[in-house]
């Protein structure tokens, strides 16, 4: 059963294919011209055919343009925040230096009493 549906299938995609490529009810004009005889359809599949390729072209070739121009403005952005976070820091030290006392007070005394507890481990 299975076989005999997808000979089924393939035959009834097969008539459709041929019932769509016909000339019958094609019409084609190149260069001002009517193009006609028993190749019509296929000189308009071809040039349908090669303007469907020419547009997938030009849609990689855009989504790769804008790939490289969005990733050149977010390295931009990145840059730019950097930099103010740097003249954010720049222009608030003097506004920071009385918590830097204190902070750098802890320090000291946890970093004497760390160099006293590895003396303590390697008298040992």
């Amino acid at each position: 059963m299975k076989k005999l549906l997808t000979f089924v299938l393939i035959v009834m995609l097969a008539c459709l294919f041929l019932d769509k490529i016909s000339g019958s009810d094609m019409h084609m004009q190149f260069n001002g011209d009517d193009v006609d005889g028993p190749l019509e359809w296929l000189f308009g599949l071809v040039f349908a055919g090669g303007g469907l390729l020419v547009a997938a072209i030009a849609v990689v070739c855009a989504a790769v343009v804008t790939g490289v121009v969005l990733a050149g403005v977010g390295v931009v952005l990145i840059a730019v925040v950097a930099l103010c976070v740097v003249l954010a820091l720049a222009l608030s030290t003097p506004v920071l230096l009385p918590l830097l006392i204190p902070v750098a007070i802890v320090w000291l005394i946890v970093s004497r009493n760390r160099k006293q507890a590895q003396a303590r481990q390697q008298s040992l």
